[in-house]
């Protein structure tokens, strides 16, 4: 097994084209050995392209691919040591579980006993333990998910690529394949790449997640440090919602539009000036009636327009002078508290506070993905 400190794959300057069609512009990134990591991003941001030329099925148009440090940017797909598991499982259907996950070994001729021995260790890992015989017919959407996996994994990969493999699964069915990915990544201890346009599934799963946009990679971090500090107006409106504002850097602050002045961390405004977008996630502001004391630095007047109660918690929507609606996600911990009408102040923490550039979201699904 590799160092925990070795670098799995490391992608350097990668251009992707097909005709004029640009899918990939200059990627760069290093993904460590050990790690869950994602690449995420809507239709025709490049994700899938990204992974394909790193399991071999594409080659790109420039730049530099390697594995553990070797340059496999020209090898074929079975020179590579890594295996890929698609969205569509691509199970055998003649064959029983056992033969499917056992399919790898048996192409290389191993002795009948270890083959059984393996398959019995894969399957109990997947947790597919007696099952054996079934074949894929009959299996759940999340059974033949494990058995994909496991037929990935028996060939001891030293890198995992996962290509959407739970877009085909109800919302129930992928929240718990999420965990079960998550274990099954720590226990065999090697890279996992996860291509998927699923922000709330990347943050579940990623110990590092990159974020696509028209074929770059826009912001790379933690899903607590990208979150919190998107550093773009796609990343913010992509990776959940927020609440944006126009605003401009003046003396450590950032000012709005109608003069009130917000308070943010200094390490945020590190590469900012002039006019920017400073937001806020709506789950961060609490909501005071207009004679109560705001405990934060940070508080904007407005009046309530609609509370929709949606269950664990209700959305507020509240016209400001500031910036027109924001809104405020309250969790339901006490009695519907406002209502529309109501003269309110929003308030929350400079820590909470984040700036943004602008740039568009993608809108051209015709890109290649």
């Amino acid at each position: 097994m590799n160092s925990a400190a070795s670098i799995a794959v490391k992608l350097t300057g990668v251009v992707k084209r097909f005709g004029e069609a640009l899918a990939c512009d200059g990627i760069s990134l290093e993904v460590p050995d050990e790690r869950f990591y994602a690449l995420l991003g809507p239709s025709g941001c490049g994700k899938t392209t990204t992974l394909r030329m790193i399991a071999g099925f594409e080659q790109p148009t420039e730049g530099r691919i390697e594995l553990f440090g070797e340059d496999v940017t020209g090898l074929k797909p079975y020179h590579r040591p890594v295996n890929t598991v698609f969205q569509s499982y691509a199970l055998f259907p003649h064959l029983s579980v056992f033969e499917n996950v056992a399919f790898g070994l048996r192409r290389k001729k191993m002795a009948e006993t270890e083959i059984n021995a393996r398959v019995t260790k894969m399957l109990d890992l997947v947790q597919l333990a007696g099952m054996e015989r079934r074949k894929p017919a009959l299996l759940s959407g999340g059974q033949a998910q494990r058995v994909a996996l496991a037929r990935a994994l028996i060939n001891e990969p030293e890198v995992l690529l996962l290509d959407e493999p739970l877009g085909a699964l109800d919302l129930k069915l992928r929240r718990e394949m999420q965990t079960e990915l998550k274990r099954i990544q720590q226990e065999v201890g090697i890279a996992f790449i996860h291509v998927t346009h699923d922000q709330e599934e990347a943050m579940t799963m990623a110990d590092t997640i990159a974020v696509m946009n028209k074929g770059k990679i826009e912001r790379l971090g933690t899903p607590i440090t990208i979150y919190d500090d998107p550093r773009t107006s796609f990343v913010a409106g992509f990776l959940g919602a927020s609440n944006l504002m126009d605003g401009k850097v003046e003396a450590g602050t950032v000012v709005l539009t109608d003069g009130t002045r917000l308070a943010i961390p200094a390490e945020r405004l590190s590469g900012f000036g002039g006019a920017v977008k400073v937001g806020v996630r709506p789950e961060k502001v609490r909501l005071f009636a207009a004679t109560e004391s705001v405990p934060f630095p940070n508080r904007l007047e407005g009046e309530v327009t609609d509370a929709s109660f949606i269950g664990v918690s209700t959305q507020y929507l509240v016209r400001t002078r500031a910036m027109g609606e924001m809104a405020v996600m309250v969790q339901n911990l006490e009695a519907h508290r406002f209502q529309p009408g109501d003269q309110v102040v929003l308030g929350w923490p400079s820590e909470y506070t984040f700036v943004v550039r602008d740039t568009g979201l993608v809108d051209d699904d015709d890109q290649p993905d």
